[in-house]
């Protein structure tokens, strides 16, 4: 039994239909992808940034304050001590 011409007409146009819907989405997750690289690089500069600030404010600190730096550092060693030895 041979298929009739308006069933291989079907059959191509339905073809040609999964190739455009596959197309797509193809494009649609390439902008996606684009979408989230460009918002994680964003994130990731803002918490450099952050963090590059954050040290600055700590080094200045230290710096204005030598005793009392020494002194939270001692006070925290002491609690990551007891912590460890749980």
């Amino acid at each position: 039994m041979t298929p009739t011409p308006r069933t291989e007409a079907v059959l191509h146009d339905t073809a040609n239909d999964f190739r455009a819907l596959g197309a797509a989405v193809k494009q649609d997750l390439n902008n996606l992808r684009e979408e989230a690289r460009t918002r994680i690089d964003g994130c990731t500069h803002k918490v450099v940034q952050d963090a590059n600030q954050n040290l600055d404010r700590l080094r200045n600190f230290a710096q204005e304050n030598p005793l009392r730096a020494l002194a939270y550092a001692a006070l925290g060693g002491v609690f990551v001590g007891l912590y460890m030895r749980r």
